[in-house]
């Protein structure tokens, strides 16, 4: 079953927030598109970042769980770790592992 990490990113004490998604676009991501498994990864920014706890939302999509586990446990994984310290609150960043999707409208 798919399975996605979904990544509610708070930045730093030190960085802000322009500075915070600079640095997930040009250091981070391309880290994170190396990520043994990887089947999608976007990144989305809220509307009014002033009025929410986070900075941006990302999504790590694997085929399932054991993908998922594989990519973090892997060299790759522990660098793309490393790095988000150098940038995110670790402690206030919320990774959410989810399983399947259900879509309930789609206008297309």
């Amino acid at each position: 079953m798919t399975c996605k990490m979904v990544i509610l990113a708070v930045r730093g004490d030190d960085i802000g927030h322009d500075e915070c998604i600079d640095y997930m676009h040009d250091e981070h991501a391309p880290l994170v598109n190396d990520l043994p498994n990887l089947q999608r990864y976007t990144s989305s920014l809220p509307a009014n970042p002033e009025h929410v706890d986070y900075d941006y939302v990302a999504q790590l999509w694997f085929e399932d769980s054991e993908a998922m586990d594989e990519a973090f446990a892997s060299e790759q994984g522990q660098q793309v770790q490393a790095d988000a310290q150098n940038f995110l609150d670790m402690g206030a960043t919320e990774m959410i592992p989810v399983v399947g999707e259900t879509v309930h409208f789609d206008a297309e």
